[in-house]
């Protein structure tokens, strides 16, 4: 890739091919210090939500710097499972259907898509409320069955990647991811986001790959999100989920509307905000060891409301794994079970609708006698059995080493 002022061009989540002349010719001194913005919004009525929405895109130049009239612009929300709206695993209809309509003004042709677990983007979409707003807007939701294989430059780890036709024939992508807990990578935000891009059982396929090992994992999510490069993403964080996310958690308002071009900037703003180091987040540590996006606060310009003022206290996480991560790679295999939270099944909320089996890449649960069991010598701690329960049923809990240790220094499990 040529390069501008002795910068790589992707590391601040830009595309050279995307830039119009006059844009690249200040692409150094854009790349130098990466902004995203940051809007106040409380609640989801929709004319707030439409302004916070507008205010975040127009700071970064207005959605006519990121459409053109007649592009083709995939709008790619978080659709994990089956959801009402109120649970807040998905992003808010109405932040999605503000994003349409801006879509629609400057002239672009939106539509909708993303690859649940186990059911239809149709589906999921009509629960979580955005089949509404989209049919509102005569704007169609498809499902990413068919695939195209995309290269990755020379020094990736990974060669290629197969994902969704309609990501990579899309003009342009937007990315919308919700704040979330998440029981393998502690977030989910914009760059894991477009790890729904990888239809299907394809994403099984990962995780078995990467197995148990969270850095290889989070390795792969950020390749993709390069490779995929959304032209700008929109983070709903007006009401976020803490606890026992990205399906299980409890609602936290944060009430705010994040957007920018650099993924890893959002992401890493989002930790700053909630009081954790960068480097916590699994995809940002990756990310900043690769040259990919910008991490570093000092590099990133927060246009709009003051992160200060928006700064959160005591956000609940899951339960975490961080005592493992600094053995090597066979000996968290030996002492996975010592050392390494692992899924655990609440009897009284379980109703064995066998989601959870039938999504286990490594087919380590089955129905049992009186519930559901779990073989933790083939669990590979990807938990994507905790993420499709539709009865949040499924925990991750910290091994009783990790518990015992973290006792000792006078710190909870979160």
């Amino acid at each position: 890739m040529e390069k501008l002022g002795g910068i790589d061009g992707r590391v601040a989540g830009y595309n050279l091919t995307r830039l119009t002349e006059h844009e690249a010719a200040g692409y150094a001194f854009v790349t130098m210090r990466t902004q995203i913005s940051i809007i106040r919004c409380n609640g989801y009525e929709y004319g707030r939500v439409l302004d916070a929405v507008r205010e975040s895109i127009d700071l970064l130049g207005g959605m006519a710097r990121f459409v053109r009239p007649g592009q083709k612009v995939l709008v790619k929300p978080n659709l994990l499972v089956s959801s009402t709206p109120e649970k807040g695993v998905s992003p808010h209809p109405m932040v999605v259907k503000a994003v349409m309509e801006m879509v629609k003004e400057a002239g672009g042709v939106p539509f909708v898509g993303d690859s649940p677990a186990l059911e239809s983007a149709r589906r999921v979409a009509a629960k979580a409320g955005i089949a509404g707003v989209a049919e509102e807007l005569a704007c169609p939701i498809v499902e990413f069955r068919e695939t195209v294989v995309k290269r990755t430059p020379d020094d990736f780890m990974f060669r290629e990647f197969e994902v969704a036709r309609q990501a990579v024939e899309a003009d342009v992508v937007i990315n919308l991811p919700k704040i979330k807990t998440h029981g393998q990578m502690l977030l989910t935000l914009g760059v894991k986001n477009m790890f729904g891009c990888v239809p299907g059982t394809r994403k099984a396929a990962w995780h078995l790959k990467t197995g148990i090992d969270r850095i290889y994992f989070a390795q792969m999510l950020v390749e993709l999100y390069a490779v995929l490069d959304p032209g700008l993403t929109v983070m709903d964080g007006i009401v976020a989920m803490e606890g026992n996310g990205p399906n299980g958690g409890t609602s936290r308002p944060l009430d705010m509307i994040l957007a920018g071009t650099d993924c890893v900037a959002l992401d890493s703003t989002v930790t700053h905000l909630l009081r954790l180091p960068r480097d916590r987040l699994w995809t940002t540590r990756v990310a900043t060891e690769n040259r990919i996006g910008i991490a570093d606060p000092g590099s990133i310009k927060v246009l709009g409301a003051s992160p200060e003022s928006l700064a959160v206290s005591h956000f609940k996480l899951p339960e975490d794994g961080d005592l493992a991560w600094g053995l090597p790679g066979f000996m968290r295999g030996l002492f996975k079970n010592a050392v390494l939270p692992r899924p655990v099944i609440d009897r009284d909320r379980c109703k064995e609708c066998l989601n959870c089996v039938e999504v286990c890449p490594s087919k380590a649960m089955e129905k049992g006698a009186k519930s559901i069991v779990i073989d933790t010598d083939k669990c590979i701690r990807c938990f994507c059995c905790q993420e499709i329960c539709p009865e949040g049923a499924i925990e991750i809990r910290a091994s009783m080493l990790s518990r015992i240790l973290r006792r000792g220094k006078g710190t909870s499990g979160a």
